[in-house]
């Protein structure tokens, strides 16, 4: 079967125009959903302190459960794009749909399970009862959607796996354009507060997924997503779950290791658990272009060894690493230069100003690091050879930066600044530990 005439050939071509082809609509769509993390920030902040720690310390419990979510979501990249790359057309639309059941059912127990347990986990990282009452009912609600958010991944991962980057772009600027607009319709015009900010996310999770499985259905891509007939496919899901297995592991541990992290914040006081919740979503933004160039490079280094042109595959990875550090070096100099400034949009407290600033610069010089190997990350995702990224992520989040930093705080009684410096040298041995796997070049010998 010939390559689809409806999507870009990945593998001939321009590689630096390939990369850009995907990435850009990958940056661009997640750039808007950190936007609009902004922008929820920006509205709860401007209820008061106490709602920013809320929503912080809920998003740090989320990351563990997020967790559960990369153990197909990971695996279905090689596998969609592995296919596609075969000119295997009945293979891509199977693997779609297993990910998408996979990912639902998955995602309903879990926003079960969170529901009945998220108070006694917010209980557990802090003593501020306002914040817990108020993390509850942001979650509880969050948590409801849960399942069509895990599914929502699947949507875009579907979109680029074929090369259609730009769907996968269109949907999530639709679903993050919705959120943004009902968020203040929520909180302040209805008086919601965090509960409002959770129903306009679940709102436009759920409509996200209905548009992109609607598009994924009539539209005019080489696949065509009908579930009339289904059946469950388990030799494809124990292959994506085999493939998804060790950044399920690294998910888990570095999500565990966030939610520690947001326990440590808390030991200095709500004021830090706010200046912290900002800067993190400022820094999201700033290694989100990251992200979307190892989105989209995944699913070229995906296609390209599925074609047999594996330097193809390496040439790709290399590129992307290169363009993540060029941007987040830009990006990190202007929020060091404009920290204050930056700060002050997201409220008038002088104290979360200054705070918040000083907290900033040490995330703008770690960022380049965490950005260069997210990137970077794009040749073993896409290959489907997943433990290199895994066991350097355990080795630096739980053999260095956790114990390190349970140690600099409780035992040593150190301040709020030793998390931020250990936080940049985790991000410095990262990144260097995954070049030299990268450079072994074993990745690319993977069979998915």
């Amino acid at each position: 079967m010939d390559q689809p005439k409806t999507t870009r050939d990945l593998t001939t071509g321009s590689i630096l125009g390939n990369v850009l082809y995907m990435g850009v609509p990958s940056m661009i769509g997640f750039a808007a959903m950190v936007i609009y993390e902004l922008t929820d920030m920006f509205w709860v902040a401007r209820i008061g302190t106490a709602e920013v720690a809320a929503v912080t310390l809920f998003a740090s419990f989320a990351w563990v459960l997020s967790s559960i979510n990369s153990l197909v979501g990971a695996g279905s990249v090689p596998v969609i794009s592995r296919r596609f790359g075969e000119k295997d057309l009945d293979g891509t639309v199977n693997a779609i749909k297993q990910t998408l059941v996979m990912k639902f059912l998955i995602g309903l127990p879990m926003g079960i399970v969170g529901f009945f347990v998220i108070d006694r986990i917010l209980g557990l990282m802090t003593s501020d009862q306002d914040v817990v009452r108020l993390g509850v009912a942001y979650g509880r609600i969050f948590l409801a959607g849960l399942p069509f958010m895990f599914t929502s991944y699947t949507v875009y991962t579907a979109f680029r796996g074929i090369g259609d980057a730009p769907k996968a772009m269109y949907v999530m600027l639709f679903s993050t354009g919705l959120n943004m607009a009902l968020d203040p319709l929520f909180i302040v015009k209805f008086n919601m507060g965090v509960e409002g900010a959770a129903i306009a996310t679940v709102i436009s999770a759920v409509c996200g997924v209905g548009v992109g499985l609607w598009m994924l259905r009539f539209g005019s891509g080489p696949v065509k997503i009908r579930f009339r007939g289904y059946r469950i496919d388990t030799s494809v899901m124990s292959r994506i779950l085999r493939v998804g297995f060790p950044p399920f592991i690294e998910s888990l541990a570095r999500g565990t290791s966030f939610w520690l992290f947001a326990i440590f914040v808390a030991h200095f006081g709500t004021l830090v658990v706010a200046s912290y919740g900002i800067c993190l979503r400022i820094f999201e933004l700033g290694i989100v272009f990251a992200v979307g160039l190892e989105l989209g490079a995944s699913a070229i280094v995906g296609q390209n060894i599925g074609a047999g042109k594996p330097d193809r595959a390496g040439t790709t990875a290399r590129n992307a690493g290169l363009l993540a550090l060029g941007l987040a070096i830009t990006l990190s100099t202007i929020e060091i230069v404009f920290g204050q400034q930056i700060m002050q949009v997201f409220g008038n407290s002088p104290e979360v100003k200054i705070r918040g600033a000083e907290v900033l610069m040490y995330f703008a010089i770690s960022q380049p690091f965490a950005a260069t190997a997210i990137a970077l990350s794009s040749a073993f995702f896409g290959s489907g050879n997943t433990w290199p990224p895994t066991i350097t992520g355990l080795l630096t989040s739980w053999g260095f930066q956790i114990p390190l930093t349970a140690v600099f705080i409780y035992v040593l009684g150190s301040t709020a600044t030793v998390m931020w410096i250990l936080m940049i040298l985790a991000n410095v041995i990262y990144l260097g530990m995954l070049v030299v796997w990268f450079r072994r070049g074993k990745w690319k010998e993977r069979e998915v």
